[in-house]
């Protein structure tokens, strides 16, 4: 099978440069588009990642945009719909991202500084080729290719089957990770983290604690 791995950044994305805005991360699903009088509606849904403060802000601001058509939210999760016009140039673009042939390996990752990581597969070269010569064509954005070659595959990452944290456990987790609470040597310590959840070392040590006894079975398993 082929996969490739790209970044791109389009500067008109309204995720995108909200990612940029507030220093927040997406992990993003666009599930689908359709098209309706003269606009293009997309379907996706996504988790935030970040400080929490900057989280609220994100959503404050991206429920005030007018593109956005439909939008529901649970915590740090998301279902939205927004639209934009529909144009023939846009409409080629969007046949070649969701061919039905294509196999989307992981979440789109939206970073803080706006970029979109895409890592996706086919056993047809030719489906990731346009995939390719549409992303070079941004006009208003940047494009990286990161790797393009054939090779097996052995997972799929689907966030829907991880097991479920509470939601301290997954902000104890978070900003762990965020952190670098995992490196070597480690860059931060537990009395900091529980300072940034404004709660006592021994709490942010218990909530800590459940969500690695729930996520490591998990991703033991994968190993």
């Amino acid at each position: 099978m082929w996969v490739l791995k790209i970044m791109a950044k389009e500067e008109w994305n309204l995720y995108n440069k909200r990612t940029l805005k507030f220093k927040v991360k997406i992990n993003f699903y666009s599930r689908s588009y359709y098209i309706r009088g003269k606009k293009i509606y997309f379907v996706g849904s996504g988790i935030i990642v970040g400080d929490e403060k900057n989280k609220k802000m994100f959503f404050e601001d991206l429920k005030k945009d007018r593109q956005i058509e439909e939008i529901e939210i649970n915590n740090d999760f998301f279902v939205s719909v927004y639209s934009e016009k529909e144009t023939s140039e846009r409409v080629n673009a969007l046949k070649s991202v969701y061919n039905s042939k294509i196999i989307f390996l992981k979440p789109v990752v939206i970073d803080k500084d706006g970029f979109e990581e895409w890592e996706v597969a086919s056993f047809d070269r030719r489906d990731l080729e346009e995939i390719i010569k549409q992303a070079e064509r941004l006009k208003k954005g940047e494009f990286k290719l990161i790797s393009f070659k054939e090779q097996k595959i052995n997972n799929l990452m689907i966030e829907s089957i991880l097991p479920n944290l509470s939601e301290q456990q997954r902000k104890a987790f978070e900003l762990a990770l965020e952190n670098n609470y995992y490196g070597y040597p480690r860059k931060i310590k537990l009395i900091d983290l529980a300072k940034k959840m404004n709660i006592s070392v021994s709490t942010f040590q218990f909530h800590l604690a459940k969500a690695e006894a729930k996520l490591m079975p998990f991703f033991s398993k994968k190993l």
